[in-house]
């Protein structure tokens, strides 16, 4: 199987010339899948990313989003002796290695979505976001390591970013006054590099804890704005915090009504 450089998927980054162009430049490989699940059941996967042929086990991340699977990888002895090799190696090559073979330096549990039907431009549209959003990759959005062919669509691996949905009870635990500059401070760090999040949703937001500290991380970047002024980003992000403050507390509202909700802590600063 040919293997593409995935440096050459960030340069791909300011084209958008349309499917071709990006496929060109993205990592192409293929995925072997058992047929699609439904929401929460258990699904196997034999997948092969790259020179990598493993399985994993897991879901569709909930009912609201069959096309987005959150799977574990199951490492065998001599996939682990190799991946170990590679990760050894890479504390000579630097990043070199890790973006030519990125399927040797998978987490352990990892993102599978899917492009949804007839959403070809979207989807598109997303993996240059991903692109111009990369020194964000693991801090407020998710690691993007590369594209693959899954179930006869084109399919990206993300990084699990773990933490809990806003939109779920886990991720509804901090008052409107702690979580209000969480998001603020996650949509601000996408305008410094021109870019406004415009599906404001809570179901797109994670409350995460990183090295002890509470932060926002942000998911679904298929209808990003790339096309904003730097005051109209600045406008922006504090009008969609506002937004998500809004949703937060009806939500909170609702959880309370439905006897779901969860005590309030302090935010980890």
């Amino acid at each position: 199987m040919e293997l593409s450089d995935v440096s050459q998927m960030h340069k791909s980054s300011e084209r958008m010339d349309g499917q071709a162009s990006l496929q060109t430049h993205m990592v192409s490989y293929i995925v072997h899948p058992t047929p699609p699940q439904p929401a929460h059941h258990l699904a196997h996967q034999h997948l092969r990313f790259g020179t990598r042929a493993f399985r994993a086990s897991g879901a569709a991340s909930d009912h609201a989003h069959h096309n987005v699977l959150r799977l574990r990888i199951h490492k065998t002895f001599i996939g682990g002796i190799i991946e170990s090799l590679f990760r050894i190696t890479s504390k000579a090559t630097g990043t070199w290695l890790q973006s030519k073979f990125p399927e040797w330096f998978l987490p352990d549990k990892i993102v599978l979505k899917r492009q949804k039907e007839n959403w070809e431009e979207e989807f598109d549209h997303e993996i240059v976001a991903y692109n111009r959003l990369r020194p964000l990759q693991g801090l407020t959005i998710p690691k993007l390591y590369g594209m693959v062919q899954y179930a006869n669509t084109r399919a990206l691996i993300l990084s699990d970013i773990g933490g809990s949905c806003i939109a779920t009870p886990g991720g509804a635990v901090l008052t409107e006054q702690d979580i209000e500059p969480l998001f603020h401070q996650a949509l601000t760090s996408l305008n410094e590099y021109g870019i406004c999040h415009d599906d404001t949703k809570l179901d797109n937001f994670h409350l995460v804890t990183d090295d002890g500290k509470d932060k926002i991380m942000i998911v679904d970047l298929e209808s990003a704005d790339f096309d904003q002024t730097e005051e109209e980003l600045a406008y922006t992000a504090k009008s969609k915090t506002k937004s998500l403050l809004r949703q937060y507390r009806n939500h909170l509202k609702c959880l309370e009504h439905d006897g779901v909700l969860l005590p309030r802590r302090p935010v980890r600063r």
